[in-house]
């Protein structure tokens, strides 16, 4: 499905990928658009949207075998399951073996050029063991998210799994060949959220 402008701007709103913690990291708050006192904070679309792009160009620069993506949030399943299939990424879902990046007697060792994560705070571990091997790093961050390493910033609402698919979505339309854009346009976006799909 290609997106147009207004309804990429529902499906913002719709999914709550705009839509932050009350808890600011002051680091964070360039991409924050309002904020509603002891409540929450609304994200900028505009830049949510800048940052998905330069995410594809960042990725488009790597062989697909050599992105990681890192992702706890069983909510997120479904969207994590078709975006690496689709895209044809390694992925870790789950709870993060620390070594897993540097120890090859790891039964799930991985050898990444980048390394993908959808929240800074839960994937941690592996944002430790990326920097230990000099990688690269993207992530999904929440206002409330400690960013140090991160070296390109989605804002984005991380805590709920369709805003997760959202940007996966988003990106997957970016970083898709012509074959895989032909294969996600007969996707429903509610569908990638939500089933096992068969690319």
């Amino acid at each position: 499905m290609v997106f147009k402008k207004i309804e990429k701007l529902e499906a913002y709103k719709k999914y709550g990928t705009r839509i932050g913690t009350s808890t600011i990291n002051n680091a964070l708050s360039r991409f924050i658009f309002k904020r509603i006192a002891n409540k929450f904070t609304i994200l900028n679309i505009k830049l949510i949207d800048e940052r998905i792009k330069l995410a594809a160009k960042m990725l488009g620069g790597y062989k697909r075998k050599d992105i990681l993506l890192v992702c706890t949030l069983d909510s997120a399943y479904y969207a994590i399951y078709n975006f690496a299939k689709l895209m044809n990424i390694s992925v870790n879902f789950g709870r993060y073996l620390a070594g897993s990046l540097t120890n090859i007697n790891y039964k799930n060792f991985f050898e990444p050029k980048i390394l993908f994560v959808t929240d800074p705070n839960a994937n941690r571990r592996a944002i430790n063991d990326a920097k230990k091997i000099n990688i690269p790093i993207i992530g999904i961050c929440d206002t409330d998210n400690k960013i140090g390493f991160i070296d390109l910033i989605i804002p984005g609402n991380n805590k709920n799994g369709n805003s997760i698919g959202l940007i996966l979505y988003l990106l997957a339309g970016e970083l898709a060949t012509k074959e895989e854009k032909e294969k996600l346009d007969k996707v429903a976006l509610d569908d990638f959220l939500s089933k096992e799909l068969d690319f």
